[in-house]
């Protein structure tokens, strides 16, 4: 996720130097079609094109199975920027980046 498909996360990322953070994203799919009902209809941002990993899960999958392949995926990504970063330190700017979207006036710096 980054400023252009996640409006409202800049100001986090570009207080770390990151252009972007991998986010675990879920949506429906029918055929080859996706349906993201997460975003509100006043959100103007750049549709994801590209993803780093898709996956069907279940619904009751959302929760510990999600958060658990995520951050594996976060631990592998991060290991592999230059210089390597912590995943942990990933972690919690992308809780951050999360906080941010829950509230626009949200910055803590």
């Amino acid at each position: 996720m980054n400023e252009r498909n996640t409006p409202g996360i800049g100001r986090v990322l570009a207080r770390y130097g990151l252009d972007a953070v991998p986010e675990a994203h879920c949506y429906l799919k029918y055929g080859n079609c996706r349906l993201d009902v997460t975003r509100t209809v006043s959100v103007q941002a750049e549709p994801v094109r590209t993803w780093l990993w898709e996956e069907n899960i279940r619904p009751d999958q959302i929760g510990e199975y999600k958060v658990s392949l995520h951050q594996a995926y976060i631990r592998s990504w991060a290991a592999r920027q230059r210089p390597p970063l912590v995943w942990e330190r990933v972690w919690r700017i992308r809780e951050e980046c999360i906080r941010a979207l829950e509230d626009p006036f949200f910055f803590s710096g």
